[in-house]
């Protein structure tokens, strides 16, 4: 754990930066997350709930093979390998996207606009 917090102030605020993306998170919520159990975790998903981890095989933080176990213990799961993608998709954006979109797409219609909109 200690190779993933960086920088830990007094206050506990570990920041970085992703890009143009700046994010803080406290030492409490970052060693909360280091210590989940993602196999127990992935036990409790809904048998019903649709699943899809996308994962670059160059990730040079999380190896690809964590998101393989991952998977193997999701019932209703998909997951994509981008073979050149890194971390942070640098890139990959459009590969990304598609991929979402492409999960996501086929189910749109069970939540039409006239649906989520509020009765006046």
């Amino acid at each position: 754990m200690a190779g993933f917090i960086v920088k830990i102030t007094p206050i506990a605020l570990f920041c970085g930066c992703a890009g143009e993306l700046e994010y803080r998170v406290s030492k409490a919520s970052l060693e909360d997350r280091l210590s989940t159990d993602t196999l127990l975790s992935s036990r409790a998903i809904s048998k019903d709930c649709r699943v899809l981890t996308i994962h670059g095989a160059r990730d040079e933080i999380v190896p690809a093979e964590d998101a393989r176990q991952f998977a193997a213990h999701i019932p209703n799961h998909e997951l994509r390998i981008m073979a050149e993608a890194n971390h942070r998709y640098t890139g990959h954006e459009a590969e990304l996207t598609s991929l979402v979109l492409d999960f996501v797409r086929p189910h749109l219609h069970l939540h039409s606009a006239s649906r989520l909109r509020p009765k006046l």
